[in-house]
């Protein structure tokens, strides 16, 4: 590559690294900012605790769920077990929470996040329960992070035909913004590592199915598909 091209190259990334800046920076997604500064709320009080008692994070969370299994349920999809499982999940939904958001009424987001929140803890619980007696525990906010995911997926074909025109890049790139294309290749991940788990996991592990990622991923893809539905009805706008 000759040097002319290489500045072309870095040039192209800077102009997109800007404009997907001032696509995130100009959406109104308070919903988002809230649950992600709670998460985080709560993973100091989780720390704190933890060095208080001289013991790993992971552990202390999970005698909670022994102990205060009420509380720890409810805060569920709050709770982490160590910082890089605090940060995998709060990156996703910070950025593609902050893309979708816009896309919802404000109710129905928060709907649509507690709805995801419950079912993700749910189907967690119920994935691991099947294969122990043992009491389990399902906790993080890779429900949410895969529900934003799955959403984001259907966005750069929300309201038009699946037809060719519709699935090609040029028609893609005419109907969506920098942060909408980067949150289609989030979901693309979430959908990929979701289908990987169901296709490998019963060869690597016992308890093999991560059912928080699967059912917040189906939520988000089955939200997607009834807001395409509505607008193709012609029953507004975002619903």
């Amino acid at each position: 590559m000759t040097d002319a091209h290489e500045e072309s190259l870095r040039s192209l990334l800077a102009r997109g690294a800007s404009a997907l800046a001032v696509d995130v920076r100009e959406r109104d997604a308070p919903v988002t900012g809230l649950v992600v500064a709670s998460t985080l709320v709560v993973f100091v009080v989780q720390a704190v605790t933890a060095v208080r008692l001289n013991a790993p994070i992971g552990v202390v969370t999970a005698s909670v769920f022994v102990s205060e299994p009420v509380l720890a349920w409810v805060l569920s999809p709050l709770l982490h077990r160590d910082v890089g499982h605090l940060v995998a999940n709060v990156v996703v939904l910070a950025f593609v929470g902050t893309v979708v958001e816009p896309h919802f009424r404000r109710r129905d987001y928060v709907a649509f996040l507690l709805a995801a929140a419950v079912l993700a803890a749910l189907g967690g619980y119920l994935s691991k329960a099947a294969f122990t007696g043992r009491p389990v525990t399902a906790y993080g906010a890779s429900g949410l992070a895969y529900a934003v995911a799955g959403y984001a997926l259907g966005v750069p074909v929300a309201g038009v035909p699946l037809d060719r025109d519709a699935l090609s890049m040029y028609g893609v790139l005419d109907r969506t913004t920098p942060g909408e294309r980067v949150a289609a290749v989030f979901g693309i991940a979430a959908g990929a590592t979701v289908l990987a788990d169901v296709a490998t996991g019963p060869y690597l592990a016992f308890d093999w199915l991560n059912g928080a990622h699967l059912v917040g991923f189906l939520v988000g893809v089955w939200t997607a598909w009834t807001h395409r539905l509505h607008r193709r009805n012609g029953r507004g706008g975002d619903t």
